[in-house]
């Protein structure tokens, strides 16, 4: 509770702010549909801008020894010849019903082909977030708690490394000493759980430096903080102090940490990892798209990747109010 600087003031308790009265749930859910829905409609529209700045859709989609009267027709076909307004207009009006329009690759609907291949993405990823955010969070208040330690300099220096290399480089790394090397695991697709173990573990590593990193910097930040020293002084133990307080002040941003690998995770960081271990997932799907040339595939590829990014990010906000009070009284 706190007290208006600036009189005056009438009636009295209108003076007060209350930091636990947070606003209603469903304004909040709300609020960030809103704002999720904008930043998706920006993203279809920079997706459909940049589709026709590359070149002429029709000539790149018709075969290579179409004539010109064919792509014309073609052009026709597709309603490139109408205005670019116009085009957008009903593009967008097409998303709205579901209709991401015809795989050319493959002939069938673009968004069934996504969809097909976003469970194995989500698979991949989720299984190193959930490895990244244990292993990043734990030796990073371990090491922050005690700094210059052996474990706070080993594992700094091996997680500068990995976010110094090329995740398909890492990637590489691993077939060729646990799979080639070692004959332990698969070298690549998706056949068994094993087929896991690799890709995943190469996102593990990856993000889980960047999460190692930023927390141990949070929890030295922490634990020379005053109240720290105040329940030093009290005589409490250094295990209860950092379990119970430092841990507890840390997790918004080990919250935010571990939602931004994920972003970057379905933003197109696993993208790379899932070509080079041949993973069917959306990373795998666009490459083999963008080499056929097939755009509505690519495009509804991206904007459900979007969707992912924005879904996280509403849920990562989600769950502040209930981290952090000041948060809900923002």
């Amino acid at each position: 509770m706190m007290r208006c600087a600036s009189p005056p003031c009438a009636p009295a308790n209108n003076c007060r702010v209350n930091f636990l009265n947070q606003p209603s749930l469903p304004a909040f859910l709300l609020a960030r549909l809103r704002d999720g829905l904008l930043v998706l409609f920006l993203v279809t529209l920079v997706i459909f801008v940049l589709g026709h700045m590359i070149g002429d859709p029709a000539a790149l989609m018709a075969p290579v020894d179409a004539s010109e009267p064919e792509i014309a027709r073609l052009r026709q076909q597709l309603g490139l010849d109408r205005p670019f307004a116009e085009q957008f207009v009903t593009y967008f009006g097409s998303l709205i019903r579901g209709d991401f329009g015809q795989s050319l690759w493959q002939d069938r609907p673009a968004l069934t082909v996504v969809l097909e291949a976003l469970p194995a993405t989500v698979l991949l990823t989720l299984v190193g977030l959930v490895f990244a955010a244990l292993g990043g969070s734990l030796l990073g208040v371990l090491a922050g708690a005690r700094p210059e330690s052996a474990l706070d300099r080993s594992v700094n220096l091996l997680s500068i490394t990995a976010l110094s290399v090329p995740n398909f480089w890492l990637g590489l790394l691993l077939i060729v000493i646990f799979a080639v090397k070692l004959g332990a695991l698969p070298t690549s697709g998706f056949t068994s759980w094993q087929s896991l173990i690799l890709p995943a573990g190469a996102l593990a590593i990856i993000h889980g430096a960047r999460v190692f990193q930023l927390v141990r910097s949070a929890t030295f930040e922490e634990m020379t903080k005053p109240y720290a020293m105040v329940a030093r002084s009290k005589g409490l133990p250094e295990r209860l102090i950092l379990w119970k307080h430092i841990l507890r002040n840390t997790a918004v941003t080990m919250l935010t940490t571990i939602g931004w690998e994920y972003v970057r995770m379905m933003g197109g960081a696993a993208f790379a990892i899932e070509v080079v271990f041949a993973w069917p997932g959306i990373g795998q799907l666009m490459i083999n798209a963008a080499s056929r040339q097939d755009f509505p595939v690519l495009q509804a590829a991206v904007i459900i990747a979007g969707a992912f990014v924005i879904v996280t990010n509403g849920i990562v906000d989600l769950l502040y109010r209930y981290l952090d009070t000041r948060i809900r009284a923002a």
